[in-house]
């Protein structure tokens, strides 16, 4: 049993790529959705805290855990880097670069491509999104193009994170990668979910959010956004509450609701 799922404060921290901040939206993400949910359902203080790597896949940001994440003593942190690592991008500028700037928040370049970066990835989807993600698949097997992480090295970083959380007393809540626009892409979603999957069962305290099978029971266009890689905001709601009711139910195995 963590640290507090008896009656003090619930302390829950997000720690993944720019999409657990919220980004590209101004409102609330997924993390800050799932805090409120938890904080009214059990009547009981939720903390909070985003630790944001913006761009970063699960093998380079793993080395922060301990130093941005577990400082705060959480009793739950929720790992979103898979949307990243499963990612096939067709362009070479949007693969990850390798040096580590280790920033608290998400980092697109300088000043003036962040701007058309978060310009770009904030367009919602329109009549011309489909045939994008059409285009975008048709390149991707064209080209064979790799994820960004191989599945070995993903498989290996999230499970080095949740067991680094099992040995402070913490609970990982992992979520997949989401769905994309490009149907390429979305078949190493589901073979690096399938693998998560196979972890949980190693490893039986890790909570599994399987954000493929979340979101596929949506139209792509309603939950993502025009770029078929971020979410849209319904698409942050509707993970925001399946996390809050894995640790809902988590916390009620314990018999403390």
């Amino acid at each position: 049993m963590s640290r507090s799922r008896g009656t003090n404060d619930l302390k829950i921290v997000g720690f993944g790529a720019c999409m657990i901040s919220g980004y590209p939206h101004k409102a609330a993400g997924f993390v800050e959705i799932a805090c409120r949910q938890v904080e009214n359902a059990l009547s009981r203080p939720v903390q909070s805290n985003i630790v944001s790597l913006g761009g970063f896949p699960a093998p380079r940001a793993e080395k922060y855990l301990r130093r941005k994440v577990l400082k705060f003593n959480p009793d739950y942190v929720v790992l979103q880097f898979g949307a990243t690592d499963a990612q096939c991008p067709i362009r070479t500028k949007n693969r990850p670069a390798q040096s580590d700037g280790g920033g608290k928040h998400s980092t697109h370049g300088s000043s003036g491509a962040a701007s058309e970066a978060a310009s770009y990835h904030n367009k919602p989807t329109n009549a011309f999104s489909r045939l994008r993600w059409w285009l975008i698949t048709l390149i991707g097997y064209c080209r064979s193009i790799k994820p960004i992480t191989p599945l070995p090295d993903y498989i290996s970083a999230i499970e080095r994170m949740v067991r680094e959380c099992q040995s402070a007393g913490v609970t990982a809540v992992v979520l997949s990668p989401f769905v994309y626009g490009s149907r390429y892409t979305m078949k190493y979603a589901k073979a690096y979910t399938k693998a998560l999957h196979q972890l949980r069962s190693v490893i039986p305290t890790m909570i599994l959010i399987d954000g493929v099978e979340l979101l596929r029971k949506f139209p792509k266009s309603q939950v993502l956004m025009h770029d078929g890689f971020h979410l849209s905001q319904v698409g942050h709601q509707i993970v925001g509450e399946a996390i809050a009711n894995s640790i809902i139910v988590d916390i009620a195995s314990f018999g403390v609701l």
